[in-house]
């Protein structure tokens, strides 16, 4: 849209820059503590799940109200996964990089298992201010749920065995990246994963009768589940969005606790919907404050981040200089003109491409409906990824 002038000076924007750069420089979880005091719910939501910067904000954001009573930590995946990372920073005896190999391909990093350890380390030295973590995501297969169907079906016949772990092989791969993303990158192999998922079952199914058959059919019902809903399959956005939320909002409302929501800035926003984030903020009796945390440039693990797009929201913050936390409720009282236009601000998904920088961007209508308030950092340096999933011992 065309920038808005005045006739004496900066440029509405420009002027929105200026009162940035006159703000307290840094990554400052104090003003997240006072904007969510009476929140219920709080979403830190990130462009990158990729950058350690980025995710050392929303740590760090999150043990700050976590001392005003937030004591949840929700993540969107699979409830066993997160059920596991729960026990162990609890202290109890779990191996939480077999954990971990289980997770979502984003949360797979080194630094999210020192995130856990943190975690852990808090709630032995502070137990009567103990963290507790959930999942909110679909309970579909796991990586090592292909294991215990090979498993299963060798006790009963090895060569039907032999021919389902040919098929699994070529699809457990999206557990490290999506069938989206293995075609957009020109990796993936051709035949829909669904249908080698399916291929795979109908295989099982052939085998004698008996409770092996039994218990692998229903897990490979699983795995033509999971395949079957990918996105560019049958992926329902809405529904996703909608189900996290409710599995959320059951949480709180069984157990009252306060939760944090951490995620992509396009789930935690508040608006436009449907997301996380608007389901949360309409839900009756609920309080939602929403977070994006964002960054300048950098690097992450498979690219290069150039600087923002000039007009983009990041091209702002950088020009604001430093780190920066924004309230946008002060801001939009000091600069009200602002945000009467549309913003755009950067995604960087597992489908990113620095040469196609310009179409990561995300057009926010009003800043301050979908946000509360913005973290930056200037600068990113790449996650360290943990080794794919690897298979349990027969």
């Amino acid at each position: 849209m065309t920038e808005p002038t005045t006739t004496a000076g900066p440029t509405i924007t420009e002027a929105f820059t200026a009162w940035m750069a006159r703000q307290p420089a840094g990554v400052r979880p104090e003003v997240i503590a006072e904007l969510s005091r009476e929140a219920t719910i709080l979403g830190l939501g990130t462009s990158t799940r990729e950058g350690r910067e980025v995710l050392d904000a929303v740590v760090t954001t999150t043990m700050r109200v976590v001392a005003e009573g937030f004591a949840t930590i929700a993540l969107v995946d699979h409830p066993r996964v997160v059920a596991a990372y729960d026990r162990y920073i609890h202290g109890d005896d779990v191996d939480v990089e077999h954990a971990l190999s289980q997770a979502w391909g984003p949360w797979r990093t080194r630094e999210m298992e020192e995130v856990l350890e943190r975690l852990r380390s808090h709630n032995l030295a502070t137990p009567d201010a103990a963290v507790r973590m959930i999942g909110i995501g679909p309970a579909r297969a796991l990586p090592a749920d292909n294991d215990e169907i090979v498993r299963l079906l060798a006790r009963v016949d090895r060569n039907a065995a032999a021919r389902v772990e040919e098929l699994l092989d070529v699809i457990r791969v999206v557990h490290d990246s999506g069938e989206h993303v293995l075609r957009a990158r020109g990796t993936h192999p051709g035949t829909p994963f669904v249908e080698l998922a399916r291929a795979a079952r109908a295989e099982a199914a052939r085998v004698p009768a008996g409770p092996e058959r039994q218990k692998a059919l229903e897990l490979l019902d699983g795995v033509v589940e999971l395949h079957a809903n990918a996105i560019g399959v049958g992926f329902d956005a809405e529904r996703e969005e909608r189900q996290a939320a409710q599995r959320l909002l059951d949480h709180r409302r069984r157990t009252g606790e306060r939760i944090v929501l951490w995620e992509g800035s396009s789930h935690v926003a508040a608006a436009p919907g449907p997301s996380i984030g608007s389901h949360l903020r309409d839900a009756p009796g609920e309080r939602y404050t929403a977070v994006h945390v964002t960054f300048g440039s950098g690097r992450i693990p498979d690219a290069t981040i150039p600087a923002p797009q000039v007009g983009s929201l990041e091209s702002h913050l950088v020009a604001a200089g430093g780190e920066r936390t924004i309230d946008l409720g002060v801001a939009r009282t000091a600069t009200a003109a602002a945000f009467d236009r549309t913003w755009s601000t950067r995604i960087v998904s597992g489908m990113y491409d620095p040469a196609r920088d310009s179409a990561h961007y995300l057009e926010v209508p009003s800043l301050p409906d979908s946000f509360d308030a913005l973290i930056h950092v200037p600068t990113i340096s790449p996650v360290h990824p943990l080794p794919p999933a690897r298979r349990d011992p027969a």
